[in-house]
């Protein structure tokens, strides 16, 4: 029996363009019995066309976004929002970013209509580590845009006359670890050969920032902040707005996590710095002043204390011409997995290093394994 896969396009993460690139397909042409329908217009903010397309694999056919939603198999990068997911097929698979822990409304559509859930974010080796991430370029992105941020708001960032500029990094995870490499590129780039003191990064673990008496010293004089922490419990902030206030005027919080707030759950969940909202690829510069602090205003969320906050929901996409790349040398793993095996016969006892991740990446495992 044939099996329809199809493609939807990003929507929902305005300036976020990244689709699949035709090279995918000419990949995924060796597999029988599989037929991929792609949303008009796939890859056409990247400068693709559909002859592109076309030419890499007979087995692409291109149709409306509701059509694309309705296959057997359906992959996306960024997942959609909730209203979006209805479109899909109940009992279909669905493959793509699914932030279970921090996405209730998400979990809910897939529980109701019974979805077999793959979610990038949770492949993980037998070791417990990421195997479908790039961080090093969610991280180089993200600091990158920090620093050029920093350069405009800080008028002594290129003084000789002071010490070096203290950046903190919460989070030592495969993001935290790679802000620090990024840190060093970045303060060679800046200072390399000139007098004037570099960037000093300084990793808070758990163990720091769970101790007001110390952090809150260390944030008098520091210019960045770093979030890159993974919370087990997305109802607590990692820093309270109050310590947002102990930073200086012209300090930058860097916003790496992009999580969201969610109201409609009991307790709410936050973000990891209380009083910062989210950006975007088209809107990661946030001032004191934007009017996206709108939405979290008469919440329990104080946002009296704000600094300029660098944020973005797809880090990655930044540089969206590598991390297309970069992302179809991760697909190559796992396509050929889902597209021949059934659902149910992918399993974590496979000889597949690939296969065990993408059954730890399963909705039910998530469920049988999360601390509520």
């Amino acid at each position: 029996m044939t099996k329809t896969v199809g493609f939807p396009m990003i929507r929902n993460f305005s300036g976020d363009s990244r689709d699949f690139i035709p090279e995918l397909f000419a990949f995924m042409d060796r597999y029988d019995d599989v037929e991929f329908y792609l949303e008009e217009g796939y890859g056409e903010r990247l400068g693709y066309t559909a002859d592109d397309y076309l030419k890499a694999s007979d087995k692409v056919h291109f149709v409306s976004r509701e059509e694309s939603f309705g296959k057997d198999i359906t992959m996306i990068l960024k997942n959609p929002e909730p209203e979006d997911l209805e479109m899909l097929k109940d009992g279909s698979v669905y493959f793509t970013m699914l932030h279970y822990a921090t996405r209730p409304k998400v979990r809910e559509v897939i529980a109701r209509k019974g979805l077999k859930t793959f979610a990038m974010d949770h492949i993980v080796d037998d070791e417990g580590r990421r195997i479908f991430a790039d961080f090093f370029g969610t991280a180089f992105n993200a600091c990158q845009e920090a620093v050029e941020t920093l350069k405009d708001v800080y008028p002594d960032f290129y003084s000789e006359e002071r010490g070096p500029i203290k950046a903190i990094v919460m989070g030592v995870g495969g993001v935290g670890q790679n802000c620090i490499r990024s840190l060093e590129i970045l303060s060679d780039r800046e200072f390399l050969g000139q007098n004037a003191y570099g960037i000093l990064p300084i990793i808070c673990t758990r163990t720091i920032t769970g101790h007001p008496e110390l952090f809150n010293e260390l944030l008098k004089d520091c210019q960045l902040v770093v979030d890159a922490t993974q919370r087990r419990d997305e109802t607590q902030y990692v820093m309270t707005n109050e310590q947002v206030g102990m930073l200086p005027e012209d300090a930058v919080i860097l916003d790496i996590c992009a999580d969201r707030y969610d109201f409609l759950v009991d307790p709410p969940l936050v973000k990891g710095v209380e009083g910062t909202i989210t950006g975007g690829p088209g809107h990661m510069v946030i001032y004191p002043d934007d009017p996206g602090y709108a939405e979290i205003e008469g919440t329990v969320v104080d946002s009296t204390n704000r600094r300029i906050t660098v944020s973005c929901n797809a880090w990655p996409g930044v540089d969206e011409k590598r991390s297309v790349q970069i992302y179809y040398g991760l697909m190559k793993n796992y396509v050929g997995i889902i597209l021949q095996k059934d659902y149910e016969d992918i399993s974590e006892d496979s000889d597949n290093l690939f296969e065990r991740g993408l059954y730890r990446s399963t909705f039910t495992y998530f469920m049988d394994h999360w601390k509520k």
